[in-house]
């Protein structure tokens, strides 16, 4: 219990009044905590067993920087447009020179004039986080479509985006907000909430959701969540790179996030968000302190979740 508490807890009682003690932290929990204690950065985590609700929670309530993870939520309203009529699957997008934009994926090596479906973006989108495939999107489907879509049909408060990918200044909506967290903004409980929601067959419809799943476990990225889980372990994942648009104390520092939904075939079902902002390691490559801390605490939390029953 925080040190003020007691004292508050002191008054209401004199008072004659009542108040709920903070529920108790579990183990699982506090152990992990201690773990990441001198993590060089801002570290948030939430896990849930979707068979039992168990809950780990770090910080899972606070706002990072989302970088490509936000692609999740592009996917989702892809799904609902295509459900709704709004885009056809077998729509055809024809690249343009001007369409095309730096940073992960292929579209910005091919030749104009290359086609693509509707559907076959979603998953260059997803398997390798291309951003010229996002921005084909967000421009069809509208970024002000997207966050309504979030927190009306599934009540996300923090969990915005706000332009396309590799698009600097050019924020279509909250553009504070977009000055500090870039691309997108969401929490460890949201992101990993929107997951389990497609998981669980709850996002446009169940086929359309177990598409959506099988579109995340294409995902070529598996330096975190996916990287020491045993063989076996079904991962369907996104994760994100970039680094903080502001500055603190002289450093900009880097951002990484993983969220996933696995699956073992003795039925253990589980969701993971691990998302990190304002980290002091420069490096570009695999071994950066996010992606082998990350992975260290997604290997605790699926024997956690595993465990023998």
């Amino acid at each position: 219990m925080p040190r003020a508490l007691p004292a508050v807890v002191a008054v209401l009682a004199s008072a004659g009044l009542s108040v709920a003690a903070p529920p108790a932290e579990s183990p699982m929990t506090v152990a992990l905590k201690a773990e990441t204690a001198a993590f060089p950065g801002v570290l948030g985590l939430y896990a849930r067993d979707l068979r039992s609700g168990e809950e780990i929670v770090i910080d899972a309530d606070r706002r990072f920087p989302t970088a490509s993870v936000i692609k999740v939520a592009v996917m989702v309203e892809a799904f609902h447009a295509f459900e709704e009529g709004r885009l056809a699957r077998d729509h055809r997008f024809v690249l343009k020179k001007e369409d095309q934009v730096g940073g992960s994926g292929v579209l910005h090596a091919m030749e104009p004039g290359h086609a693509l479906t509707a559907l076959e973006t979603v998953r260059l989108m997803m398997a390798l986080s291309d951003n010229t495939a996002t921005n084909l999107l967000i421009d069809r489907l509208g970024v002000k479509a997207i966050d309504a879509r979030l927190a009306g049909a599934y009540g996300l408060k923090d969990t915005l985006l706000f332009r396309g990918s590799f698009r600097g200044g050019r924020a279509e909506t909250h553009p504070e907000l977009e000055q500090e967290y870039g691309l997108g903004m969401t929490t460890p409980r949201e992101i990993a909430g929107l997951v389990a929601r497609v998981a669980e067959g709850q996002v446009v419809s169940k086929a359309a959701s177990a598409e959506m799943v099988a579109i995340l476990r294409g995902c070529q990225d598996r330096n975190t969540i996916g990287r020491r889980l045993p063989a076996g372990a079904l991962v369907a994942n996104k994760t994100g790179t970039d680094e903080e648009k502001l500055e603190e104390g002289g450093v900009r520092g880097h951002v990484r996030g993983d969220v996933a939904y696995v699956e073992m075939p003795e039925g253990a079902r589980y969701v993971l968000a691990i998302l990190t902002r304002r980290v002091r390691d420069e490096r570009w490559t695999a071994d950066h302190v996010s992606l082998t801390t990350g992975a260290d605490l997604a290997s605790r939390v699926h024997a956690h979740f595993t465990r023998p029953r």
